[in-house]
C-alpha cells in the first residue's frame, strides 16, 4: 500500500512538471526567481529594488536597465563614479562590465562587489530588467 502511494506521488509530481512545461512556464520565470534570490544574497545589502525606496549604501536599482548612470540627484555618487560613468546609458553590457569589476570602469569607485561568474551576472541582470 505504501509503495503504491509513493508511486502515485512520483507520477503526480512528474505530471505537474509536464503540465507546467506545456503551459509555457518559461526558464525566464525560473531565472527571475533565482535572480531575486541571488540579488538578495549578493546585492541587497547595498541596493534597494523597490520603486521610491530610499537609497542604501548604493543607489536604488529600480528601473536601472536603460537609465542614465548617476541619475539620482539625491544620491552621493563617488567622485570616481561621477568622472567615469555619469550620463552613460546603463545597458546590459555596461552593467555586466560594472558588476564584473567596477574598478576597471571607474578606478577608485566605492563599490567593492565583483562577480566573475558570467552566468550569475546574467541572472542578476535578467532580474534587474524586471524591475520597472
Amino acid at each position: 500500500m505504501h509503495r503504491l502511494r509513493l508511486l502515485r506521488t512520483r507520477r503526480a509530481t512528474q505530471l505537474v512538471a509536464a503540465v507546467a512545461l506545456a503551459a509555457g512556464v518559461s526558464s525566464a520565470l525560473a531565472q527571475e526567481i533565482s535572480g531575486a534570490k541571488l540579488f538578495r544574497q549578493q546585492c541587497a545589502t547595498c541596493h534597494a529594488v523597490v520603486e521610491n525606496e530610499p537609497h542604501r549604501q548604493g543607489p536604488t536599482l529600480w528601473g536601472v536597465v536603460g537609465r542614465k548612470a548617476g541619475a539620482f540627484a539625491d544620491f552621493d555618487y563617488s567622485p570616481a563614479f561621477r568622472k567615469s560613468m555619469s550620463g552613460k546609458a546603463l545597458t546590459e553590457a555596461l552593467i555586466d562590465a560594472w558588476i564584473t569589476d567596477p574598478q576597471v570602469l571607474a578606478p577608485g569607485a566605492v563599490m567593492a562587489y565583483q562577480q566573475h561568474d558570467a552566468e550569475k551576472r546574467k541572472i542578476i541582470i535578467d532580474y534587474l530588467k524586471t524591475l520597472k
